[in-house]
């Protein structure tokens, strides 16, 4: 009869599980600041950007001309983040330069509660006998509100130049900061930026309601303001408690721009980017468009709490989701989560039911910037990974943001916010097919690969993937080294 195998004792199992030694996840005390940093500035800025288009509104200022005044914050992104960047890394002032313009965003948005309205627009003003008078003409508009358009046009754009040099440096810190930290990511960084905007901006609208029916300083807007302002004040204390590293600005930017543009996958790359630009350059009319379905203001401050909490999700788990599918077919899935979006803006008649809707949000973003970082190191020539994400940027946030805005508010003044979100719709269908026919001849990228100048080799970096393997490496090695969150 064949001997059995010893069955273990409890001791022995027990001594087999104290090998196995069991540590919480721990919180680097190096990213308090960052977290404390996003939580506070990203939530001071969910609080008042959505609410401007509606107060724009009410001082007196038609779509086009809101449109106008919103479109030129993207162009400034376009052409002044560089610029900051430029001087934080030539001088070593990183710190310095994300107080200052911290200050300046809250100094120069405050400023617009105190710009004098010219009377609330009304696109419809008729006479006694029901015909347009004329009030409402488009030369007669611009004449009555040509100080508090260009007033708005000024604080905003102003303000909008300081913020430019605020989330870049901070974001490029950060990725600096991760790689000091085995097992930390961005993503669980930022994700700090969505919980401040879904908890602050909920607050601030549930204010505004309450203060509306008893507004006794200036307007039904200023608790927004309030909270705005107490946030960019409390934001400077974490800044000042970040220790930021010494970056080098990149010496080939413009000689390696037309290498880089004689892939087809990053002409097709760009072709895409752009279309998320524009499609998120149409947000702002989201506002109006609720405005005009007679939403409260704690609709229009859950819409962005509703951002922020599908953002958690997709943020915290973007590096599994974009290996298991792959970046392209990651874009893909935004394209089509964009043209749902705007084919049920078009189809809202109770405004309530853009919450659900709004949920398509974690996929618009909390998949896409992720999936972007890690394309541009991916297709990068040498030493362009950098510039590749930062020309992504600049085309996205920049560019085709701010030509989606104007020519967003000349469309939803002529034909309707329903027709502009079914001709947008129509466009991410058609942006969809176009790549999708695209990846026919070009085969998607697997993450971490390398397919641009394979003649070259590319320095070594270090991506997710291997940094996963070192900090599990290491976690087998040293029990004690946790997962850096």
């Amino acid at each position: 009869m064949a001997d059995l195998p010893e069955k273990k004792t409890d001791a022995e199992n027990n001594d087999r599980e104290k090998t196995i030694p069991f540590c919480p996840p721990k919180i680097s005390r190096a990213f308090l600041p960052v977290k404390a940093t996003y939580l506070c500035y990203i939530g001071a800025l969910v609080t008042l950007f959505p609410v401007l288009p509606v107060y724009l509104r009410y001082l007196g200022l038609s779509p086009s001309q809101i449109g106008l005044i919103r479109g030129v914050e993207p162009f400034l992104d376009f052409l002044v983040s560089p610029v900051w960047g430029s001087v934080a890394d030539k001088f070593s002032i990183h710190k310095q330069m994300v107080l200052m313009n911290v200050c300046g965003v809250g100094g120069t948005y405050f400023s617009t509660i105190f710009v004098p309205g010219s009377g609330e627009y009304n696109e419809t003003a008729t006479d006694g006998d029901g015909v347009l008078d004329g009030a409402g003409s488009p030369e007669n508009q611009w004449q009555r509100t040509r100080l508090t358009f260009s007033l708005s046009l000024v604080l905003i754009a102003t303000g909008q130049m300081f913020n430019a040099g605020v989330t870049p440096l901070m974001d490029a810190n950060t990725q600096e900061m991760t790689k000091l930290h085995p097992g930390s990511t961005y993503g669980r960084q930022r994700l700090w930026g969505s919980i401040g905007g879904m908890v602050f901006s909920v607050s601030a609208g549930a204010l505004m309601d309450l203060y509306a029916h008893n507004p006794f300083f200036l307007h039904e807007y200023t608790p927004a303001y309030v909270i705005f302002a107490i946030l960019i004040i409390l934001t400077l204390i974490p800044v000042w408690n970040i220790d930021f590293a010494p970056h080098k600005p990149p010496e080939t930017f413009f000689r390696n721009i037309a290498q880089v543009f004689r892939n087809p996958r990053v002409v097709a790359f760009f072709l895409v980017m752009f279309t998320y630009g524009f499609s998120y350059g149409q947000d702002t009319f989201k506002y109006l468009f609720l405005d005009e379905l007679g939403s409260p203001h704690i609709l229009r401050s859950l819409c962005p709490a509703a951002n922020c909490a599908a953002e958690l999700f997709f943020l915290y788990n973007s590096k599994y989701i974009i290996r298991k599918i792959g970046h392209e077919n990651a874009f893909l899935l935004v394209i089509a989560a964009y043209a749902v979006r705007f084919l049920a803006y078009s189809f809202l008649w109770d405004p309530w039911w853009i919450l659900p809707v709004e949920l398509l949000h974690g996929i618009c973003f909390g998949i896409l910037w992720p999936a972007v970082t890690s394309f541009c190191n991916s297709v990068a020539p040498p030493g362009m990974a950098a510039t590749m994400q930062t020309m992504a940027f600049a085309v996205t946030a920049g560019l085709s943001e701010g030509i989606g805005t104007i020519l967003g508010g000349l469309f939803y003044e002529q034909y309707g916010a329903r027709n502009l979100f079914r001709a947008m719709a129509g466009t991410c269908v058609a942006v969809f097919i176009f790549y999708r026919i695209f990846l026919c001849f070009y085969p998607p990228i697997k993450p971490g690969s390398d397919v641009i100048n394979d003649e070259e080799k590319k320095p070594y970096v270090v991506n997710d993937d291997e940094q996963d393997k070192n900090a599990y490496a290491l976690d087998n090695k040293h029990p004690a080294v946790q997962d850096n969150e």
